[in-house]
């Protein structure tokens, strides 16, 4: 509109006479302010004052004609993703450039990227809907209930990467900083939860954290299943879990804030080489930050800790994964391998007798280690006095030493009938296996017979089911005293017509105590 009142004014001053320099030396004594010197002769030479002024100052559109229109617009409705205008640009050089339509195109890429803003605003190119996502403000949750955790890495140097962890209490913004050389496991993260629930001198009642790998191992429609360190570790502290969704920053913001404001306000103007600079300067740098005024509550966190949350902390209960070397019971286990925790006894496993071993009463459960404190196993502390308390991995097993025996036995005396015969000795001679197989192989070791003389003396064992050495003996005694051949016998008429003295000489052994 102002514009169309300055060009009136212009043209009724040209027809009451005055001239270019004379309009000039108007606006200056009315006080107004003077257009410049072009703009008062393009108006002064304007026919008319137009009724849209603005279309006819517009430029021609140069990409506005075949084949380049035609062009652009396939190219933007075909591809739903971001197209970027370099990219557009270059396609029609190749297309009408290097194709031999045109030698150069008509105009640079801002023509094009204006020409493309002029499609969308004019409504050429069809918009599709874009779905916004809206926000609501979060209200304060009570204090002492949530702690929001995540994780972070700075890269301080060429290869020497930062790994750290923020917990923060969502009421007071109480922000604690823990840092290492790597990335954190299930085990690391648990240790640092609890080492801040000691500084703090309680226990939040939820932990807020993303989908991490820590922490959660799958995800399916909402179903939760934590990963078997941390979800050990939930329960050992009766902790509540508000796990947000997957790729979904927004739900807990001020800890992706409290993020980059330790790599900004931390990391950015200090030179660190390793992770030992962290270790010393950073708790220094937490305590001085929670007690300065917080941005987005106008509140000290210090301050509002002490004074409102601090009390509503719950108390802090004992952990498997607390660092005190004080939490640890030695203890020296002697050639039974039971530890005694109060009136009861609770297995450690052979392979510890004579050994030093450290133990840990947490929440029920007595949890065991070797002497380098690496974790060996768990029991359930038992409420019935004197208990001998012994898991399943460490009953004693059965020996196997009989295999090598049989392995002996199979490499030079293999027959159809081997496998019975072993068999049968496994289910008479369950505690002397290995013995009676040992006399069986060095028995036939003094002998040397022939391979047929020992197969049909398993056979007949197999078949009159006589599974002990002694047996076995007197069976091949009586077939060999036939003086058995392989070439002037049969196999089966020999078993049956040996098979009435091999019992007597067995009856004969067992009257005169020799069985």
């Amino acid at each position: 509109m102002l514009k169309i009142k300055q060009m009136q004014e212009i043209q009724d001053l040209k027809l009451r006479g005055y001239s270019i320099n004379e309009i000039v030396k108007y606006y200056a004594q009315k006080g107004k302010k003077t257009p410049t010197l072009p703009t008062i002769r393009k108006y002064y030479n304007m026919p008319e004052v137009p009724k849209t002024p603005n279309q006819n100052l517009v430029k021609d559109k140069v990409f506005d004609h075949e084949p380049f229109r035609s062009a652009i617009i396939e190219i933007l409705c075909k591809n739903s993703k971001k197209i970027y205008m370099s990219s557009i640009y270059d396609v029609l050089v190749e297309r009408f450039v290097e194709g031999g339509f045109c030698r150069a195109l008509p105009g640079n890429e801002q023509t094009l990227r204006n020409y493309v803003n002029y499609l969308s605003e004019s409504g050429i190119l069809e918009q599709e809907h874009e779905e916004k996502r809206t926000y609501d403000y979060v209200f304060e949750v009570p204090p002492g209930e949530q702690m929001l955790i995540d994780f972070g890495q700075v890269r301080v140097a060429p290869g020497v990467v930062i790994h750290f962890i923020c917990l923060l209490l969502r009421y007071s913004r109480m922000l604690h900083v823990f840092a290492q050389d790597h990335k954190f496991n299930a085990e690391e993260a648990s240790r640092a939860i609890y080492r801040c629930f000691c500084k703090l001198g309680g226990r939040p009642t939820q932990l807020v954290i993303d989908q991490d790998a820590v922490f959660v191992a799958e995800e399916t429609y909402g179903e939760v299943i934590k990963t078997r360190v941390f979800d050990d570790f939930c329960a050992e502290q009766d902790l509540k879990l508000w796990v947000c969704r997957k790729a979904d920053p927004e739900s807990k913001g001020p800890i992706e804030n409290s993020v980059g404001f330790v790599k900004k306000n931390y990391f950015s103007a200090r030179n660190i080489t390793c992770i030992d600079d962290v270790l010393k300067s950073l708790p220094g740098w937490v305590e001085r930050k929670n007690n300065r005024l917080h941005m987005a509550t106008f509140r000290v966190p210090l301050e509002i800790f002490e004074s409102v949350e601090q009390k509503t902390l719950r108390p802090l209960v004992a952990s498997l994964y607390e660092n005190s070397p004080s939490s640890f019971v030695p203890v020296d286990i002697n050639s039974i391998p039971y530890i005694q925790y109060k009136s009861s006894k609770y297995s450690v496993g052979a392979d510890y007798c004579f050994s030093k071993i450290h133990y840990k009463a947490v929440g029920g459960k007595l949890h065991i280690y070797d002497a380098d404190r690496k974790y060996l196993c768990t029991h359930n502390i038992s409420e019935c006095r004197g208990s001998i308390i012994r898991l399943e991995e460490h009953r004693r097993r059965p020996s196997v030493d009989w295999l090598s025996a049989v392995e002996n036995l199979r490499l030079k005396w293999n027959c159809p009938s081997f496998q019975n015969f072993i068999n049968g000795f496994k289910e008479q001679n369950k505690r002397y296996l290995y013995n009676q197989l040992s006399a069986v192989s060095r028995f036939l070791d003094t002998q040397k017979p022939e391979r047929g003389l020992v197969s049909s003396v398993m056979e007949a064992c197999c078949r009159e089911r006589r599974f002990h050495y002694s047996q076995f003996k007197a069976a091949y005694e009586v077939m060999k005293a036939k003086c058995y051949t392989p070439a002037t016998a049969q196999l089966h008429d020999i078993q049956h017509q040996d098979l009435g003295i091999y019992q007597q000489a067995f009856m004969d052994r067992c009257d005169s105590g020799g069985c």
